[in-house]
């Protein structure tokens, strides 16, 4: 029995046909600023990296931070408090073997880029005063507003002098 097809349907393989058309070249007009060297053979060796920090790299020392609830509630039950017109620090000792920071930029510094430029200037200080640290402290570092305007030598000397006063640091001193 012969089947009704519309005119619209028609019978087709189940392989797919073989693509005819060749392998596409460029016109004259296009742009060809592509990836830069793609046919060219790999570099033998990567290239130093062009950034924005200096002295900074794989000796670099790490900072443990603070990450759970119950460290910052035990910081704000127990810690004491130092203050300075750009940064409240709250110190705790602890058992522990190293250092360990929390930092809080709140939403009175301004936007998320503002807070988080506010956290990095904040880290590369502690970095530069990481190995002056006494063991076994927890600190929240708490960022006023003012800390926006001023430079990242007068953020690190303020920051010095609050670890300094709540026995953070020990006497040697690094600027």
């Amino acid at each position: 029995m012969e089947r009704d097809t519309p005119f619209d349907e028609a019978d087709l393989p189940a392989q797919e046909a073989a693509s005819q058309q060749g392998t596409r070249l460029p016109r004259p007009d296009e742009d060809h600023r592509g990836t830069p060297g793609a046919g060219g053979p790999p570099r033998s060796r990567s290239q130093e990296a062009h950034g924005l920090t200096t002295g900074r790299g794989h000796n670099s020392p790490r900072l443990v931070m603070l990450s759970r609830p119950e460290d910052f509630a035990a910081l704000q039950g127990e810690g004491t408090i130092r203050s300075h017109s750009l940064l409240v620090v709250r110190t705790r000792k602890t058992g522990l073997k190293e250092t360990r920071f929390g930092l809080s930029t709140g939403r009175k510094l301004g936007g998320a880029v503002v807070r988080n430029r506010v956290r990095r200037r904040l880290r590369e200080a502690l970095r530069v005063m990481a190995p002056s640290f006494q063991p076994g402290w927890d600190v929240l570092i708490i960022a006023r507003p003012p800390v926006i305007g001023a430079d990242f030598q007068t953020v690190a000397g303020a920051l010095q002098d609050l670890l300094r006063r709540g026995g953070v640091i020990g006497r040697r001193t690094v600027t």
